[in-house]
């Protein structure tokens, strides 16, 4: 049924010139699957101010989280 209604539409117009590659790239990140990830970034831009605090923050409770978690993985496989 949905495939009917996309056949019987007719095609677009092809436009009288080739468009450019910002044009393209325009389109792309308009496209509704990337509308995540341009939020992410916008949200991530707007915290530009915070990178000096957050940055250090991030990297510390990374490497925090996988000491604990290769201590963990070593104790298991100690165990076993």
């Amino acid at each position: 049924m949905a495939l009917r209604k996309l056949l019987s539409r007719p095609l677009p117009e092809m436009p009288s010139e080739a468009p450019g590659i910002r044009s393209v790239a325009e389109q792309a990140l308009a496209t509704p699957q990337l509308v995540p990830v341009r939020l992410f970034w916008e949200n991530l831009r707007a915290l530009q101010p915070w990178w000096p605090v957050l940055a250090p923050l991030l990297l510390w409770y990374f490497v925090r989280t996988y000491q604990r978690e290769r201590a963990r993985y070593l104790a298991e496989r100690a165990a076993a």
